[in-house]
């Protein structure tokens, strides 16, 4: 019996381990620990991706600029940018003309960003910048697009760090986030499409689209009520001041 216990224990505290830091990332020990995990995993966060660039071209950056078009240089904010999987996307799109502001908590993630980017020739294109996602760093309606892709349900606060996405949206721009599907291992953190869809409209957010994108999750696109003239490119002095 006291062999079964050891087991049964064992295999307890295997899953528990299993389930805060690999299934879930760390979000339920808190926002240091999700800190924490993704500074462990930088080096080798893109070898445990793998990461499609010919597919993230035809799924993510060419549908983005051509719900854009005709501007050809919007501003944009990445949240949770990681290793730079967004900006660089953008930069390497033949089309594009603007600039990606690409924002996460993880120094080290960032650390493996700024290599990947200055190794770049289109490197003018990206800044990047260390902040939580819970309260962004710029004044109201900043930005021509805002995205946040695969990071949603593990930031701190996901519906207040929604809220702050919006809030520096300009009038009439575009936001493409993602969710994530068949996820009972996290209870409280996965949102449903109808959940998303009820936060968005309350958040003043219209034409909603979810679409199947790959096994994990789903792309929202969705603009902000009103309208206002593009940001562009140009006024990121005045962004960053």
């Amino acid at each position: 019996m006291n062999v079964l216990a050891i087991l049964i224990a064992l295999f307890v505290g295997g899953f528990l381990i299993w389930w805060l830091i690999i299934e879930t990332e760390g979000v339920y020990l808190g926002r240091r620990a999700v800190i924490a995990l993704y500074d462990l995993y930088a080096a080798r966060y893109d070898r445990i991706k793998q990461f499609d660039e010919t597919a993230d071209q035809a799924l993510i950056a060419r549908p983005l600029m051509e719900r854009i078009q005709p501007l050809a240089d919007p501003l944009i904010l990445d949240v949770a940018t990681g290793t730079g999987r967004l900006p660089l996307l953008m930069a390497r799109n033949g089309g594009f003309d603007g600039h990606v502001i690409g924002l996460d908590a993880s120094r080290r993630m960032l650390n493996v960003a700024g290599r990947k980017v200055a190794a770049e020739v289109f490197a003018g294109y990206i800044t990047l910048m260390r902040h939580d996602a819970g309260e962004l760093p710029f004044a109201d309606n900043s930005f021509d697009v805002v995205t946040c892709l695969e990071a949603l349900e593990f930031l701190p606060g996901p519906r207040a760090a929604l809220q702050e996405m919006i809030r520096v949206l300009r009038p009439g721009g575009l936001l493409l986030t993602s969710i994530r599907i068949d996820s009972p291992w996290m209870p409280n953190r996965a949102w449903s499409e109808a959940r998303m869809r009820a936060v968005l409209e309350a958040l003043d957010m219209r034409d909603i689209r979810i679409e199947i994108w790959q096994e994990d999750y789903s792309q929202v696109w969705a603009w902000k009520a009103g309208e206002s003239e593009p940001i562009g490119a140009g006024r990121l002095a005045q962004v960053l001041r």
